[in-house]
């Protein structure tokens, strides 16, 4: 999985996955235009945790500050992000340089989607990973988990369904 080459050590994750019966490669462009924001649950969950308005699809989040690390068509997505602990900022790098980064000042994560084959249907998975480089940023992120969990895990099932819900209409209507 890329996934690994970017984050293989951290403290926090989250997965969660989906059986959709269409092929990757139809499901795969579905994933890079969603619209996330037809969900009214992730509508409100955005507003309220005050993400930008741009934030409502892939495209909006690397706008925002995350950063596209790989792809592979029709196979995975990975996206990764540098939140700033003391200094309450995002830091955007490149690609390499985010493999090599170690500022003790900034939390680490990485998000993926990743398609996988199995019996003429498709896994469509995603894999947040966040590693915290000090005692600090691990107490810090200890309790910003400890309130936001549920709702990350809501967020990206939800999206996991509305991918599937527009692949699958996709096949229905053409």
């Amino acid at each position: 999985m890329l996934i690994d080459k970017y984050l293989d050590k951290y403290q926090f994750s989250e997965y969660h996955e989906i059986d959709i019966a269409r092929e990757a490669g139809n499901i795969y462009p579905v994933i890079k235009k969603i619209n996330f924001k037809k969900s009214k649950v992730l509508n409100l969950l955005f507003s309220v945790r005050g993400l930008p308005e741009k934030m409502q699809d892939i495209n909006g989040f690397i706008e925002s500050g995350f950063i596209l690390l790989e792809e592979r068509a029709n196979e995975e997505i990975v996206m990764g992000f540098l939140f700033g602990v003391t200094v309450r900022e995002i830091k955007v790098v490149t690609p390499e340089a985010f493999r090599e980064f170690k500022d003790t000042n900034y939390i680490k994560g990485v998000w993926n989607f990743r398609l996988r084959a199995e019996n003429n249907r498709t896994i469509l998975s995603t894999e947040t990973r966040i590693f915290c480089p000090s005692k600090t940023s691990k107490l810090f992120f200890s309790v910003y988990w400890f309130f936001i969990s549920y709702f990350s895990g809501l967020t990206r099932m939800i999206i996991l369904r509305l991918i599937k819900q527009e692949a699958e209409l996709l096949q229905n209507n053409g």
